[in-house]
């Protein structure tokens, strides 16, 4: 025990807990704060634009480091800028612990200036909120949601803290030679031996990684049970790239802008295994139309996520990487397995034609230089000027299709964008994150000109703190998925359209660099141009309006049926029960 100041306790716990990186925003419940970082040397802090756009940029460098490395420290009423920030790492279960700073404890209640209900605003949408009232319950409560945040699932905690409680010293003790907890849980070994049993006589089975798998480290597990058994692999947006989509069994990304030969392949399964997946509206069930065609086995360490939607066959409770190894191991002892090269397995040969016709697809639409630009042949100038270490980021719209549909991922981690929560403007402050978690990989960034308008603010910290990306602008002068989408529904698009600045003069307003590019024989050599500039970078194209939602799910372009009763034709069903349901 030592006295200390409250602030000093905060940060020695936040450092302790694994922190190297604080983003804050100033306001006169954070001035103590500030001022006690500045003789900090082992975490690094900074200031952006706003702080949602802070708070997109710790979930880029979070994700991309798989651990709370970067906390939020945040000034009363600004505290509710952060809330779909805290959406995104929800659904994607990114872990991170933010702190709010309120108004002096004994103002509370007074009606003073910006007091904030910040833990009951903040509840719905982190995995742990709480309230100190006492400087030496500091140390203990911030190590609480450091470990939550690291939980199962994952995901961002938040601490309310009154400003009185920084400046006040008392005696404190703070956790040291703490590290993140790890879940491994293993399952039944007889539920694993059924689950072996269903996949040694399974004649078309699949796998259905999700990023489960990834935060658990199963790349290799996933690995060794699909050549184990030949069966290929489908990923979500998570995980895409944890079995290298150059690999014969890879079949790239389920889910409603997944690759059609993945949706093609789940959509004929007699046995589905879905590992570390929500089997979400988004991983797989595209809009609660898409049917579980054959027998399900899903394993997740969140058992809320069994039977969600789909009932499962064996709902297994565990950690990926442990509930794969025991799976590989039980299959070696399953009297009914033989084993041989992944290659010889019956179905193999579809496997392998089915993505061959996906990437002779891929192939084609990336070579059209039509004009105005095709949005593929952006994605593939994107592709053409990165290696396969540096990171792709992408923000919410058709752009994420087109950047998920038109890359390919050799490792896990190499995609990122707002998996689980679609919000419009997170692209470039999550790809500012993801560079600072690896700076020495090239980030490039695609976002609509509907996204970027959100975010753009952010160029002044990225100069500020010599973080350079590059931002391609997909320019359609629309807020484009919307526009397809009511055009569509109605026959008409409302509350689309945009009248645009010119990016490039706004880029270089505040001090970074771009150019417009109108030609497609111009894009590989300005993409390659904004990665070498050393700098913010930004491309604006205008493309081509022709191309919309890239659709490839069984839901094909997105309507809504006519209500019907007792059950909707999309997004009421009972979980399971597509085999009773007729799905319009």
């Amino acid at each position: 025990m030592a006295l200390m100041r409250g602030a000093d306790a905060i940060l020695d716990t936040l450092e302790e807990g694994g922190t190297d990186l604080l983003v804050g925003y100033i306001g006169h419940t954070t001035q103590e704060l500030a001022d006690a970082t500045r003789e900090r040397t082992g975490m690094r802090t900074m200031y952006p634009a706003t702080e949602l756009g802070g708070a997109h940029l710790i979930n880029g460098y979070n994700y991309i480091k798989g651990r709370a490395a970067a906390a939020g420290l945040w000034h009363t009423c600004g505290t509710l800028l952060i809330p779909m920030a805290l959406y995104e790492g929800m659904f994607s279960r990114i872990p991170s612990v933010h702190l709010g700073f309120n108004v002096d404890g004994s103002f509370k209640g007074r009606d003073s200036m910006q007091e904030m209900p910040n833990v009951e605003s903040l509840a719905p949408t982190t995995r742990y909120a709480t309230r100190v009232e006492r400087p030496d319950k500091l140390p203990e409560t911030i190590n609480r949601a450091i470990q939550r945040a690291h939980g199962s699932p994952a995901g961002p905690t938040f601490v309310d803290i009154p400003f009185d409680l920084t400046v006040d010293i008392a005696e404190m003790d703070i956790p040291k030679g703490w590290s993140a907890p790890t879940h491994r849980p293993g399952a039944d070994p007889e539920q694993i031996r059924a689950v072996v049993d269903l996949a040694v006589g399974a004649k078309r089975p699949v796998l259905i990684v999700g990023g489960g798998a990834v935060s658990s480290g199963a790349d290799a597990e996933v690995k060794q049970l699909a050549e184990l058994l030949g069966i290929p692999v489908t990923t979500t947006l998570t995980s895409q790239g944890i079995l290298p989509e150059s690999h014969p069994l890879s079949l790239g990304t389920s889910g409603p802008i997944g690759w059609r030969c993945a949706n093609d392949w789940i959509a004929d399964a007699d046995l589905v295994i879905a590992v570390g997946s929500r089997i979400s509206e988004w991983g797989y069930s595209q809009s609660f139309t898409a049917p579980m065609p054959g027998r399900l086995v899903h394993i997740d360490t969140d058992s809320d996520q069994l039977g969600n939607f789909y009932f499962p066959e064996i709902g297994i409770v565990g950690d990926a990487r442990t509930v794969l190894r025991q799976i590989i191991e039980a299959t070696r002892q399953n009297p009914d397995f033989i084993e041989a090269p992944y290659q010889e397995r019956a179905h193999h040969a579809a496997v392998v034609e089915a993505k061959e016709e996906w990437v002779v697809q891929k192939r084609r639409r990336a070579q059209v230089d039509e004009s105005p630009i095709s949005p593929w042949r952006v994605v593939d100038a994107i592709e053409s000027a990165l290696s396969p270490e540096d990171v792709i980021v992408s923000d919410a719209g058709n752009n994420t299709g087109w950047i998920f549909q038109g890359t390919t991922a050799e490792r896990s981690r190499r995609l990122v964008t707002t998996f689980g929560g679609g919000v419009l403007g997170a692209g470039f402050p999550m790809a500012l994150g993801a560079k600072l978690a690896r700076p020495e990989s090239n980030v490039v960034v695609g976002v609509g000109d509907g996204g970027f308008g959100y975010a753009h603010n952010e160029i002044a910290l990225a100069l500020r703190e010599n973080i350079p990306v590059t931002i391609v602008v997909f320019n359609d002068s629309a807020l484009g998925a919307n526009k397809g989408f009511m055009t569509n529904l109605y026959g008409q698009p409302s509350w689309t359209a945009l009248n645009n600045p010119d990016f490039v003069a706004l880029a270089r307003a505040y001090g970074a660099d771009g150019e417009r590019v109108e030609d497609a024989g111009d894009l590989d050599a300005a993409v390659k141009r904004g990665v070498g500039s050393g700098t913010v970078y930004v491309i604006d194209v205008p493309i081509s309006s022709a191309h919309e939602y890239p659709a490839t799910g069984s839901g094909g372009k997105v309507k809504w049926p006519a209500r019907q009763w007792p059950a909707d034709a999309i997004g009421t069903q009972s979980p399971g029960r597509f085999d009773r349901l007729a799905v319009g």
